[in-house]
């Protein structure tokens, strides 16, 4: 009996659920923000690229995996205006919904980041700064398939806000910002 219902239920879920995966990946780029105004006036602003990749398994819902880089400044810092330098870089994952209207598809996300920053300053006296802090982040955006002829192909653009704030030495800063990116990638069905 049991053997029955075992079988009787994956001949029902299967084909459900082998029906709706959909996977999709690309690279997204463009501007990444800096909250902080003393961060942002020794390093400014900078970019940002991340790959990814994602499965749509019913409907609109979605979910993935990321990896941002790219923003590694230099500047120079304190009286002695010394060199030093800034790395953000982390691993994301979300979940979200996309809703299609014809071309566009509208989505929105929320996941959560592990974001690892690494800061060296030229001088004997400063610390060595590299360590990692998990946050949560939102995102919406939209992807257009605008070729018939490829209709696996689309572009997107995203914006995405992520919080963090860290506190790296005795006072906290805020590392977090927006991430206003383009991207490009391929989607397919199975």
């Amino acid at each position: 009996m049991k053997k029955s219902f075992a079988i009787l239920a994956m001949i029902i879920v299967l084909p459900v659920l082998a029906q709706a995966i959909n996977i999709f990946g690309g690279v997204q780029g463009g501007l990444r923000t800096v909250n902080d105004s003393q961060i942002k006036s020794v390093y400014g602003q900078g970019i940002c690229l991340f790959p990814y990749l994602a499965v749509n398994p019913w409907k609109g819902v979605i979910a993935g995996a990321g990896y941002e880089f790219g923003y590694s400044k230099s500047g120079h810092i304190g009286v002695y205006e010394e060199d030093t330098t800034l790395k953000v870089s982390g691993v994301e994952v979300f979940a979200g919904y996309q809703y299609p209207l014809g071309i566009i598809t509208p989505y929105a996300l929320l996941g959560l980041g592990s974001f690892s920053y690494k800061q060296t300053v030229a001088s004997p006296a400063a610390q060595k700064v590299d360590t990692s802090k998990m946050t949560f982040f939102f995102a919406a955006g939209a992807k257009a398939c605008p070729f018939k002829g490829l209709p696996g192909l689309f572009f997107n653009l995203e914006v995405k806000y992520v919080p963090l704030s860290v506190k790296p030495y005795d006072e906290s800063v805020d590392l977090g910002g927006v991430r206003l990116t383009l991207g490009a990638g391929y989607s397919f069905s199975f």
